[in-house]
């Protein structure tokens, strides 16, 4: 298994889609482009890709008394889980912030007849 900096090669690719992703998202927000949902739609799917990839099995080595536990499912379900939890929390937000938002009429200031 690959390892940059002890951490894997899917988690070093997660992080690098997520802040190219984010920065696409505050650009396009601030010029008010759809690359910007465009950008986090597509870091969301290739999110969900690496984390149904599963991971690499090693070799099952002779018996050894002591039993090694694998963690990895654990971190896998609670980055899915805070990722989840997240886009719940920011449609909420952008429902509440951007869809309801009320438009007020600008007042008219020249009367004519």
């Amino acid at each position: 298994m690959t390892t940059i900096g002890s951490i894997g090669i899917g988690l070093l690719i997660l992080i690098i889609v997520w802040i190219l992703a984010l920065g696409i998202f505050v650009v396009g927000v601030k010029l008010q482009s759809n690359i910007a949902w465009i950008a986090l739609g597509s870091a969301a799917v290739i999110t969900i890709i690496l984390i149904s990839i599963p991971v690499e099995k090693h070799k099952p080595k002779e018996k050894i008394e002591t039993e090694e536990k694998d963690y990895t499912q654990i971190y896998k379900n609670l980055l899915l889980a805070f990722m989840i939890f997240t886009a719940i929390i920011g449609f909420i937000a952008f429902f509440l912030f951007h869809c309801i938002e009320p438009v007020r009429p600008k007042q008219i200031k020249v009367f004519t007849k």
